[in-house]
C-alpha cells in the first residue's frame, strides 16, 4: 500500500495559506517598536520629581510628576536595558525622589508622555530615545 499524497490543489492550497498567515504576522511583529506614537517634529521640556525609575525592558521607563498646574505624571519611554548599558546608563542612574529636567518627543494623543530626549539630574546628563 502506498502513502496518499496531498493533491496539487491542497499543496498550493497550503502554501497560500502560510504566505498570508506570514504576512499578516510581520506588522504585528514590528509595530511594538514603531516611533509613531510620537511627535518627531516636536520636543518638550519639563521640570518635576522622578517619581520612579522603571529599569525594565522592553523599554525603560521614567515617571516624572511635575507641580503643574495642572500637576501631572509624565511617562517617559526610553531604549532598552541593552542599548542604553552600552552608552553607560545603570540601574542606579537615575533614582526616585531626584529632581530632573526632561526633554522628550511628545505623544500625538495628547497624554503627557513621551521619548525620552535627555535627562539632566544634578550633574548627570543622559540620552537615549530608542
Amino acid at each position: 500500500m502506498t502513502p496518499l499524497s496531498p493533491s496539487p490543489l491542497l499543496r498550493q492550497g497550503l502554501c497560500l495559506l502560510t504566505l498570508f498567515a506570514c504576512s499578516a504576522l510581520a506588522p504585528v511583529a514590528s509595530a511594538h517598536h514603531s516611533f509613531a506614537l510620537f511627535d518627531q517634529t516636536q520636543t518638550v521640556s519639563i521640570k518635576g520629581v522622578v517619581e520612579r525609575f522603571a529599569w525594565t525592558n522592553p523599554h525603560i521607563t521614567i515617571y516624572v510628576d511635575t507641580p503643574g498646574p495642572p500637576a501631572q505624571r509624565f511617562k517617559i519611554e526610553t531604549g532598552s536595558v541593552n542599548a542604553l548599558q552600552r552608552t553607560g546608563w545603570t540601574a542606579e542612574s537615575i533614582k526616585a525622589g531626584e529632581t530632573a529636567e526632561v526633554s522628550f518627543k511628545p505623544l500625538k494623543n495628547g497624554e503627557p508622555g513621551g521619548l525620552l530626549v535627555e535627562i539632566k539630574s544634578g550633574d548627570v546628563v543622559l540620552t537615549g530615545g530608542g
